[in-house]
């Protein structure tokens, strides 16, 4: 038990009803307590708990099991986190991406920027466009259903090194002309992808998906994208690269889940609320 997991089970308990607070911080402590003895991921139940303390408030609710879900997040036998959480992480993701294009367009023109603004432009471009989307799927990877722990710990650390990565490689690779000119682009987002394919055991066919940070990625590097769309709407184009890792990764999740079939339907169990 670590203490960023106490601390988000005592934020969760916090957001709690105040009816349901001391049986859920005894329950969600004693879930964190024993998660090591059933190979569980204490930070990923803490998760669990918080997301349900969020969306879970009240009444009786239905995962995307089907299976009846209330206030507890996790039992023994269950996934070790609610099904909403994942998506919420991926929507951060792709939120900061898309706000790339805007934040840069707000900036200080080219001559006219101080030492202060080109530095606070500098790191709100690399939190949008890197950090905080790597964050957010690095958390998502370690949350994933239906993959062994052990390639989701593989898959989250590739994509938190891509995000550092992507701020590292420019600043360390010497500039030159096309076709080299893609490499700091395209390696740490081809790194970041293959990393949430690892965390999803994708099969063999998923990892095509490859093709399409890399194919976005040359038709940015290319200029062709350049001359088509309007000046005040150009530094949007950077966001396309991002947001085409996040969609080849969602496509490639839900070709995961369609060649697993029903089985990961096997752990379903009724969650039953003991707190109501």
């Amino acid at each position: 038990m670590t203490a960023f997991s106490r601390a988000l089970v005592a934020a969760a308990v916090a957001i709690s009803p105040a009816e349901h607070r001391p049986v859920r911080r005894e329950q969600w402590q004693a879930d964190l307590r024993d998660a090591a003895d059933f190979g569980l991921s204490p930070t990923a139940l803490a998760f669990g708990a918080f997301t349900t303390a969020l969306f879970h408030r009240r009444g009786v609710r239905r995962t995307t099991w089907g299976e009846t879900m209330t206030t507890a997040p996790f039992s023994k036998a269950a996934t070790p986190h609610t099904i909403r959480t994942v998506p919420v992480l991926v929507t951060v993701a792709v939120l900061a991406i898309l706000m790339t294009g805007p934040w840069l367009i707000l900036q200080p023109n080219y001559g006219y920027e101080s030492d202060l603004d080109r530095t606070v432009g500098v790191i709100g471009f690399w939190l949008l466009s890197y950090l905080v989307p790597g964050a957010a799927v690095t958390a998502a990877a370690l949350l994933l259903p239906g993959s062994s722990p052990g390639r989701r710990r593989l898959g989250a650390a590739l994509i938190a090194a891509a995000a550092v990565g992507a701020v590292v490689t420019p600043l360390v690779v010497p500039d030159s002309g096309w076709p080299v000119s893609i490499l700091p682009a395209v390696l740490p987002s081809l790194l970041a992808l293959a990393g949430w394919l690892v965390a999803i055991e994708a099969p063999r066919r998923g990892w095509l998906l490859l093709l399409v940070p890399l194919g976005v990625a040359t038709l940015i590097e290319s200029g062709a994208l350049w001359v088509v769309v309007p000046i005040r709407l150009q530094p949007c184009i950077i966001s396309l690269l991002g947001l085409a890792v996040v969609v080849a990764g969602l496509l490639a999740w839900r070709t995961a889940r369609s060649s697993r079939g029903t089985r990961g339907e096997e752990h379903a169990a009724t969650l039953v609320d003991r707190t109501a």
